[in-house]
């Protein structure tokens, strides 16, 4: 990633190599968490579309294994 460097005493701008930000940063960190409790209606969304993934998920898979099920029953016949 790069970012665009500015020099004051001439009207250029030179664009240089940016330090990558890790992940594992404790500013890193402590910023998510702090925008995360600043924001329980953001929270409260995120939660709400997680949960509706993964019970979509569960539904899905409930209905291929028995819909595999009954093939697997009229194949028997």
């Amino acid at each position: 990633m790069f970012v665009f460097f500015h020099d004051p005493s001439p009207k250029l701008l030179y664009l240089v190599p940016a330090e990558p930000i890790h992940m594992t940063d404790p500013l890193v960190v402590d910023g998510l968490v702090d925008f995360l409790a600043g924001n329980p209606v953001f929270v409260g969304l995120l939660v709400a579309l997680l949960l509706f993934v993964f019970f979509g998920y569960l539904l899905v898979r409930r209905t291929l294994l028995g819909l595999s099920e009954g093939y697997d029953e009229a194949r028997r016949r």
